[in-house]
């Protein structure tokens, strides 16, 4: 039998390489099959082309004769990791070569078996490229039982565990394992339930690894006086030279997981998983800054991935023409600052739309570049199914209030990329995404127009036009004791919980620091009537800090809130600030980073856990 297995890979692996109008690819794996369950595949690909022009490469992947799914859409990157599923299966790996000149495509195919870890009745702990996540496997259990895994340091009664999953009959089960400290000595088992009874496996050791690079430093700055010492803090962070390294602290400030790629993390989702933007290779230019949306797992792993000039590509039909060139007249430049999971297993995500507009535009006296957004809807291989475009609904005359100018180049200030001219109009500055299930339509914050937007979308479907805008000289009436109760550059604004009427956000507070320099950041929370057009504030912490740009604001399951101040000191002794509070909105627990700018921190029960803003599945 194992000889018939080997037999299987050669033969399978030697797929003749597809030939089309004079472009050849041919797919390598890095490493022969089979391979274990949880090891990571790498492909390269060669090309030969008769015309010249610029490739592009496709990766899909068929499981067990499924429908082939896009793993990286169209790229220049001719390398790629696969991450297979963590089960025993047959797979088909295709790559499709493109000439974007002659638009001529060629196709090359392998087959790869993933095979169990397990040998016999016994569990196996495996470590993987990241030194605080380890992969354990154990053996089958019956259909319609539960397996996780939990984890213990030596020597410590707490112990964590991994979300309960379901039996797969006759495949193993594989968990990857994060929250665990570095150089570390853990101990490990396998928990079956079913049937109203509960099995435990024998402990097995694992020691983690040293930390990959320097961690700036974490410190309690107000010791906790109320809420759950439990948990973990996830920091999506920026260094002040700008490179990206998330992480996540237990209560104590010790460091439990990182990434060790400097992606940009947007948001937390359940299960271990990850939205992050990434400088990389996209599907027809050289521009390089936030290229990227990928979905990550525990370990860093890629599942899916695309790209802005991908994407720009697909948004032809809906009218948007994407010329990134000096003097071109409309470029999708980048992703930036938001990608969220909607609960159809869907991703809105915030792509910067630069557009030449005529002199007298926003006040110009000659042409200009303007800087708005575009939203895409992207479906679970990360195509477009929908998108909504700032130019078609919003009031181009309305000019950012605090007159920001946006440099050329891969970007500066916060703002997405800048390519058709050396200075654009930072209009919108769009920084936060919030889906709405009853309705399928979403919020927007765009903090250059001190507002956060409540957009027809129903689920693609809607007029797309602006359904009220809260803020300032917006469409709602504030009822407050407070002199200034609107906010302004906000960050993270959204419903949560999900279905309720509360919308809670980070109030940085640009107007109120500019007439008053003693003016602080807030968290707020609000309570909306969208029938009367009013808009109450319920709580109003004063942090007490200055953060002129970045930051979160999240409800607690205990009913209490978790803002971050991210961007304090720049540049002279820069931390970010994560502030907990009561359901009161007293201050009981806060916690630096030093020497970062963190971009959002969120506090979830453990490293599967997600916040609740976002609605997933």
């Amino acid at each position: 039998m194992r000889n018939a297995v080997r037999f299987f890979a050669v033969v399978t692996c030697l797929v003749c390489h597809l030939r089309a109008a004079g472009v050849t690819v041919h797919l390598i794996p890095m490493i022969s099959s089979p391979q274990p369950v949880g090891t990571p595949i790498g492909l390269t690909t060669k090309i030969s082309d008769v015309s010249p022009g610029m490739h592009a490469f496709r990766f899909t992947v068929s499981i067990n004769g499924g429908a082939p799914q896009i793993v990286r859409d169209f790229s220049q990157s001719r390398d790629f990791t696969w991450m297979p599923s963590l089960y025993e299966h047959s797979a088909v790996i295709r790559v499709t070569g493109r000439n974007n000149d002659t638009k001529d495509t060629a196709e090359d195919e392998i087959s790869f078996q993933i095979v169990s870890r397990v040998r016999g009745n016994s569990p196996v702990v495996t470590p993987t490229s990241n030194p605080l996540v380890a992969l354990f496997s154990a053996p089958p259990c019956p259909k319609g039982s539960q397996f996780r895994v939990a984890f213990r340091a030596v020597g410590e009664e707490s112990i964590g565990r991994t979300p309960a999953d379901a039996c797969h009959g006759s495949m193993s089960n594989n968990v990857l394992v994060a929250g665990m400290r570095a150089e570390t000595e853990y101990q490990m088992r396998s928990e079956w339930s079913g049937a109203g009874s509960e099995r435990h496996g024998e402990w097995l050791p694992f020691r983690t690894g040293i930390l990959d690079g320097n961690f700036a430093p974490v410190s309690i700055v107000v010791p906790r006086s109320g809420g759950s010492s439990s948990g973990v803090i996830i920091y999506s962070s920026a260094s002040a030279s700008g490179g990206t390294r998330p992480f996540a602290t237990d209560q104590q400030g010790r460091i439990i997981w990182y990434l060790r790629s400097t992606d940009f993390l947007t948001r937390v989702l359940p299960a271990g998983r990850f939205l992050v933007l990434a400088e990389g290779e996209n599907s027809s230019n050289t521009i390089r800054r936030h290229q990227l949306l990928r979905e990550l797992d525990l370990a860093g792993n890629v599942i899916r991935e695309t790209n802005a000039s991908r994407v720009g590509e697909q948004l032809q039909s809906r009218g948007i023409h994407s010329d990134c060139r000096k003097g071109g007249k409309e470029c999708l430049s980048a992703f930036h600052h938001e990608a969220i999971r909607l609960p159809n297993g869907h991703t809105l995500a915030i792509t910067g739309l630069e557009r030449m507009m005529p002199a007298g535009t926003q006040g110009s006296k000659e042409p200009v570049d303007v800087l708005g957004d575009v939203v895409v809807e992207l479906d679970e291989q990360f195509q477009v199914v929908g998108s909504w475009n700032t130019f078609d609904h919003l009031d181009l005359n309305r000019a950012s209030v605090g007159n920001a100018k946006c440099k050329e180049g891969p970007g500066s200030g916060g703002c997405a990329a800048v390519f058709l001219a050396s200075e654009a109009n930072g209009w919108l500055h769009s920084n936060a995404l919030n889906f709405i299930p009853s309705s399928g339509d979403f919020l927007v914050s765009m903090p250059e127009q001190n507002w956060v937007l409540k957009v027809d979308y129903k689920n693609g479907k809607g007029s797309g036009k602006v359904i009220w805008h809260l803020g300032k000289d917006g469409d709602f009436a504030a009822k407050s004791d407070d002199p200034y109760p609107w906010f302004s550059y906000q960050h993270d604004a959204g419903f949560e919980p999900v279905g309720t009427n509360t919308l809670t956000l980070l109030d940085n507070g640009h107007a109120r620091h500019d007439k008053d320099s003693n003016a602080k950041t807030r968290g707020q929370v609000w309570q909306i009537d969208e029938e009367k057009l009013t808009a109450t504030l319920v709580r109003n912490v004063n942090l007490p800090l200055y953060s002129p740009a970045v930051g979160s604001a999240q409800t607690l399951k205990d009913g209490g809130y978790s803002f971050e101040a991210g961007y304090n000191d720049f540049p002279v002794s820069p931390y970010g600030r994560t502030v907990e509070t009561d359901r009161d909105g007293r201050v009981i627990f806060a916690i630096d980073v030093v020497g970062l700018l963190v971009y959002r921190s969120y506090r979830v029960d453990d490293m599967y856990s997600a916040p609740i803003k976002s609605p997933t599945k």
